[in-house]
């Protein structure tokens, strides 16, 4: 894709699968399981005034899974690397394991899902791997500026978002910004600081429920009657204005029982 976040241009057409591996009980008595998730996603060609996009298609594949402690969704990633890098082994390994934490400190710690019963969290995470067996191959490029990532091409002066903003696309995820894959176009969803959208482009972007919306149907896959809500965890910045904020209304309680 020609801008520095998208798709591969592979137009794909695979029905989603699902497989169970296994359904038993887990703690606080809901039933646990585990699933091979695979399939695609498209976008058709689109115009927005003088500009033509698309079209787009890509396959996602990940094994989603509740362990009775957590939600997660698991996905192993082969990354191949141009030989304009010249790297040797140590900086192939030293590139993966900075893309697996990059992925994984900005999807992670973000969301849980509350079992409204018993008050019990479970955590919402994604783990990525590089062993194999794969669900996606990554060509690694050497970065030149302006690089045209992609979700099958990435440079090695990609940011974490971007990264994890790619990693989005292997789950299924669309782009939230015009010029991408987004979905439902004419009237797409669009963000100015979502990870899925403008806010790749900055270090910190916004992590919005519907990025893990996935995991709370699949907790309602496994236990229908159960009742469940999604919490997403706030930014440590949001946690300071709040404890700042009732400092400030304990303050003033104190000043007025002085003046009193």
């Amino acid at each position: 894709m020609s801008s520095i976040f998208g798709v591969s241009r592979r137009l794909c057409c695979v029905a989603l699968l699902a497989c169970f591996v296994s359904a038993t009980p887990a703690f606080g008595d809901l039933i646990n399981g585990s699933v091979d998730v695979t399939g695609s996603r498209a976008t058709p060609q689109y115009t927005v005034g003088d500009d033509t996009y698309g079209a787009f298609g890509w396959n996602f594949s990940y094994t989603r899974s509740f362990d009775g402690t957590k939600l997660t969704k698991h996905l192993e990633i082969d990354f191949q690397f141009d030989a304009a890098l010249n790297y040797d082994a140590a900086q192939k390994a030293a590139f993966k394991a900075a893309a697996e934490a990059n992925i994984e400190n900005q999807w992670n710690n973000k969301a849980s899902i509350k079992d409204e019963t018993t008050g019990i969290s479970y955590p919402i995470t994604v783990d990525v791997t590089t062993a194999g067996p794969f669900n996606q191959t990554v060509q690694v490029h050497l970065s030149t500026g302006n690089d045209p990532t992609d979700m099958t091409n990435w440079y090695s002066a990609d940011t974490p978002a971007v990264q994890a903003h790619e990693f989005g696309h292997m789950l299924g995820l669309f782009d939230e910004y015009l010029g991408g894959a987004v979905n439902q176009y004419p009237d797409p969803l669009l963000s100015n600081d979502g990870l899925m959208g403008l806010g790749a482009l900055n270090a910190n972007p916004v992590m919005y429920p519907r990025y893990y919306q996935q995991y709370l149907d699949y907790m309602y896959e496994l236990n229908p009657t159960e009742d469940f809500t999604m919490t997403i965890v706030p930014e440590p910045a949001t946690w300071l204005l709040v404890v700042v904020g009732l400092l400030g209304m304990v303050a003033v309680t104190y000043r007025r029982r002085v003046a009193a």
